[in-house]
């Protein structure tokens, strides 16, 4: 029997299928601003593959209650389940997606028991961060020196004004890879502060988009002076606890 998680993502739907509880298919898609239409196409996709759909279905994210099938539960709840699958003995999890942030704390056996969500800005998202570095037009070369470069303090987190202050910083002078580690830095002081309303974990599990930005992982330990770990592919987190559910 097949079981297939499918979340709804505000910027990429994501389709992981198990059988057995291996993993036998995942794909990843754009949303486009239609997260159940883009799931209707990766199942639509799966059945061309395979010439069945899943028996079962979880459908989580941003999209789960219009879409046409499958039962639905709330991201947190798969986050939970799918991070717990790849560190059971670790209670907190930091979900960095692209419209929100959420700090969950589960118990050993996965169940989520607390957690807290920032939907109402984007301060401190993935998208924060994306449309700052996308103007910045930043080269492999920058970000390898934003690595070692000294920050320069952020001090708005609005998407806007930090926008405005970044360019203000650059027409001065200011180097571009010192901006980039402020950026970076500021983000993980405000994401520790946002983990610590929570608890105080010996150890975080880091998932969504965000935990691609390896400097913002090396700043977030920093802050939080405690180990960060990182599922192997931290996007599919949510998509994954979905079939696990299923």
């Amino acid at each position: 029997m097949k079981q297939a998680g499918l979340d709804l993502g505000s910027v990429n739907t994501k389709l992981v299928v198990l059988e057995n509880g291996e993993r036998v298919y995942s794909q990843v898609i754009p949303s486009r601003f239609d997260s159940v239409q883009a799931g209707i196409t990766l199942i639509n996709s799966y059945v061309e593959k395979h010439g069945e759909k899943p028996e079962k279905l979880v459908v989580t994210g941003y999209g789960r209650v219009n879409f046409p099938e499958g039962r639905v539960i709330t991201e947190i709840s798969c986050q939970g389940r799918g991070c717990h699958a790849y560190f059971p003995e670790q209670m907190y999890i930091l979900d960095l997606g692209g419209q929100d942030a959420k700090v969950i704390k589960k118990n050993p056996a996965g169940k989520v028991v607390q957690f807290i969500m920032n939907d109402k800005c984007a301060a401190g998202t993935g998208r924060f961060l994306d449309v700052i570095l996308k103007g910045l037009d930043l080269t492999s070369e920058e970000l390898d020196l934003a690595a070692v470069a000294k920050p320069i303090p952020i001090n708005s987190m609005c998407t806007v004004f930090a926008e405005s202050e970044v360019i203000t910083m650059l027409a001065k002078g200011t180097p571009k890879p010192e901006v980039i580690a402020g950026l970076f830095n500021s983000t993980a002081k405000r994401l520790a502060n946002f983990v610590e309303s929570v608890g105080h974990p010996e150890c975080l599990i880091f998932t969504g988009g965000g935990a691609h930005y390896s400097l913002l992982v090396r700043f977030l330990e920093q802050e939080l002076k405690e180990k960060v770990v990182i599922p192997p592919e931290p996007e599919m987190t949510a998509a994954l606890g979905a079939a696990l559910l299923a």
